[in-house]
């Protein structure tokens, strides 16, 4: 008799009856709801903080509108081009890049002329010449107020925007579009 009883209890443990839930089950469902939850939390920031790395910088503004310390006011001559070097900072992506562009500036007492030390025709450096400027690689000719006297070139000089703060002269440096007779930025 005893067998038998002993039988009908591990039949009614396994199909469920007359039984209560084993309180292990409980904790076990809520240590997996937890884990889940930590899991989620740890994949979102992870995902969130990889992705704002390399998708984020395909989306961000290049620094390059930025103005640049072209010198003293004072340090450039009356009435003669003066080549200046200027140190560009860009944002690229993950870094911060810096790069040297060329000018030429011209004075007439309080006027100034800025110009881009780059050819419009295929970007080659423009050196100075006896009544304006030339460039070494085709033969493009401007006059001393950056208008096209020969050459393949498509158009003037490419002027750049500047401006005074204080006794320092401050080039807001822009590339164009090359080989074109408008003058497009390009960054």
């Amino acid at each position: 008799m005893a067998a038998m009883e002993r039988i009908e209890n591990t039949q009614r443990y396994i199909s469920g009856d007359d039984l209560e839930r084993p309180r292990s089950t409980e904790r076990r469902s809520f240590l997996g709801y937890a884990i889940a939850l930590i899991s989620t939390s740890i994949a979102s920031v992870l995902g969130i903080t990889i992705g704002r790395y390399t998708i984020g910088p395909a989306f961000s503004s290049s620094g390059t509108s930025e103005w640049t310390n072209a010198g003293l006011l004072e340090e450039i001559p009356e009435d003669k081009p003066t080549k200046r070097s200027l140190v560009i900072s860009q944002d690229a992506g993950w870094g911060r890049m810096n790069t040297q562009k060329l000018i030429w500036i011209i004075r007439k007492g309080n006027d100034l002329t800025v110009f881009s030390a780059v050819c419009p025709h295929l970007g080659c450096t423009i050196n100075e010449a006896a009544d304006g400027f030339i460039c070494p690689c085709h033969g493009s000719a401007w006059n001393a107020k950056g208008e096209k006297v020969g050459g393949p070139a498509p158009r003037n000089l490419d002027v750049l925007e500047y401006r005074r703060n204080g006794d320092i002269l401050e080039v807001r440096y822009r590339s164009f579009k090359q080989g074109v007779a408008s003058q497009e930025v390009v960054s």
